[in-house]
């Protein structure tokens, strides 16, 4: 898994710094320590599931998820809400693990007041036997410095195994169909296990669970294959999704394949909507727009300019998978101007994107 860390040099982070430990300004007061106990690192705070309705709730002093009991060999994985509640921004500059079952998905941005991240922790129970508890320490800064704990722990199960560990599809284009299966295998002694009914999923995947060999009276044992699809009306985006599946264990009656993946539009714009304000009229203003998509492409035309919204097309002709478009306002009259540009392309079908300018001129 791709990790991205938060670089403190050049940032002036010093862990010993006067920000170090000191909590930052709140939105709203911060809860009293009881006299006498040790101080919960503060940063603990952004992970309460609750933080913005009741900022004024102390620090816990750890973060605790457990995944419970899990076949052997499943990769685990819980995403965090992370909630910045104080009146500077925030971001995560160091991530440490306790373990090498360990991983996470980094919240890559700036977190400014009152803007909410999302921070993905996996533990792979390949790595382990057993119950076992590990720890994360997540620095949050760069001003003010604060690392919070989040412990997370899991039974990896034995007689219970699966292969590979989750559904991973990685990046996939929109409208695509793709299909993944993994092998859920029981080694125990009950003869009669099995897997006896598959939870609705809620995101955008179908599952089909099929029974593929069984071990008989006397040795017990079963095998399954774990179907999962991703439906093509899948909109862009990430994808993090649980399948749950029941069985007739009354001791471990659920068992959860994660599924994993990215789903890319055909094309993609950055930025997605242009805003040029306080432009005179007689002046001008342009900015760059970068044209993403899975193969090159050329960009045929432009529909949709006018009332001083111009768009100065690629100079290469050339596909690529990235084009350049200009766009540029030339006020006219004072006041607002609002245009939706619809980019055309020589994609299958003549795939197009639709581009908003908003604008607007002064005297």
């Amino acid at each position: 898994m791709k990790r991205l860390y938060w670089v403190a040099v050049g940032l002036g982070v010093s862990f010993a710094s006067p920000g170090a430990g000191q909590e930052p300004v709140p939105a709203s007061p911060p809860g009293q320590q009881p006299a006498g106990q040790q101080p919960a690192p503060w940063a603990n705070k952004f992970f309460l599931p609750d933080i913005a309705k009741n900022r004024d709730q102390a620090a816990p002093p750890m973060i605790v998820h457990d995944f419970g009991d899990v076949p052997h060999g499943t990769l685990c994985t819980h995403t965090f809400r992370v909630t910045n509640i104080y009146d500077v921004p925030m971001q995560i500059i160091e991530v440490r693990r306790s373990c090498t079952c360990l991983d996470f998905v980094p919240l890559s941005k700036v977190l400014q007041p009152n803007e909410v991240g999302e921070f993905t922790v996996t533990m792979n129970s390949a790595k382990f036997v057993g119950q076992n508890t590990q720890t994360f320490y997540v620095t949050f800064g760069p001003k003010f410095v604060s690392a919070a704990v989040i412990r997370v722990s899991a039974n990896s199960r034995t007689e219970v195994t699966l292969a590979p560990g989750a559904v991973a599809f990685g990046t996939v284009l929109q409208g695509a169909k793709p299909v993944q299966s993994v092998k859920l295998e029981y080694k125990g002694r009950a003869a009669g296990w099995k897997v006896t009914e598959v939870v609705a999923p809620q995101g955008p995947i179908e599952v089909q669970v099929t029974e593929t060999g069984r071990g008989g009276p006397i040795r017990g044992g079963a095998e399954y294959a774990v179907t999962v699809g991703l439906k093509p009306s899948a909109p862009p985006g990430p994808i993090t999704e649980q399948v749950t599946l029941k069985t007739n264990d009354p001791n471990n009656p659920l068992i959860q394949v994660t599924v994993t993946g990215a789903v890319a539009a055909p094309i993609e714009l950055a930025p997605n909507k242009v805003r040029i304000d306080d432009i005179q009229v007689g002046q001008s203003a342009s900015q760059r727009v970068l044209i993403r998509a899975a193969k090159p492409f050329r960009v045929t035309g432009v529909d949709g300019a006018g009332a001083g919204v111009t768009v100065e097309l690629p100079a290469a002709r050339d596909p690529l998978p990235v084009q350049v478009i200009t766009v540029k306002f030339d006020p006219v009259n004072p006041g607002p101007v609002s245009r939706d540009l619809r980019i055309k392309t020589d994609l299958d079908g003549g795939t197009g994107v639709t581009l908003v300018v908003e604008a607007e001129g002064v005297k």
